[in-house]
This record gives structure tokens, sequence and C-alpha cells, in this order.
């Protein structure tokens, strides 16, 4: 596994991409490698999947670095999985995930 392609700007947003060379292992186990890519670059899952709309569902990534969330689309799952860049859009955690970076990770930073 590789550690680049994932860039992250100023204002904490970020674009991900699978490395082309990493794209068939990807493909064997999507979130497990998803998961380790993340944890990698100093990201983390938190919380459970819940619905986006009616048709999505989404995970929370934290950023431990910046102290910030994103929402990730399982739908980009596929656009990872073809190559493409993922952009995600920093926000401040909300309350409930404050506590639950708190309780799992005891502030990891």
């Amino acid at each position: 596994m590789r550690s680049g392609k994932c860039r992250q700007f100023k204002n904490g947003n970020i674009n991900l991409r699978i490395p082309k060379e990493d794209l068939e292992d990807f493909k064997k186990d999507q979130v497990l490698y998803l998961s380790e890519f993340l944890s990698w670059n100093n990201y983390e899952f938190i919380g459970e999947t819940y619905c986006l709309n009616n048709f999505e569902t989404g995970h929370t990534i934290y950023n431990w670095h910046m102290d910030c969330c994103y929402i990730f689309a399982w739908s980009d799952l596929e656009k990872l999985a073809e190559g493409k860049s993922v952009k995600l859009y920093a926000r401040v955690p909300v309350e409930y995930e404050r506590e639950w970076i708190q309780k799992e990770y005891g502030g990891k930073e």
C-alpha cells in the first residue's frame, strides 16, 4: 500500500485517490483498503454508517491533524475503483462526534 494520493488543502478539504499500482488490491476489499489508507494518512472512520438520503449511505471520517470531519458517501467507492479522485469537504466536528472520539480514542492527538 502506498501512502500518497491524499492531497490536503489549507482549508482542510482533501482529495482522495487510490494509486494506480494499488487499484487491484483496492478492488479485493475496498473498505479494508480505504480504512488502512486513511489511517496511514492520519484520518479515521468514526461512528457508524448512516443514511445520507433515500438512496445513499455514508460514514464520517475524522482528520486528526486538522481536527475536522468529512462525510464519505459509500457510493464514492466506485469512483475510487475507477482511479478517479474524490473530494471531501472539511467541517467542524459536532458535539456527538467529539464525544465519540473522546470515548473511543481518548483524544489520540
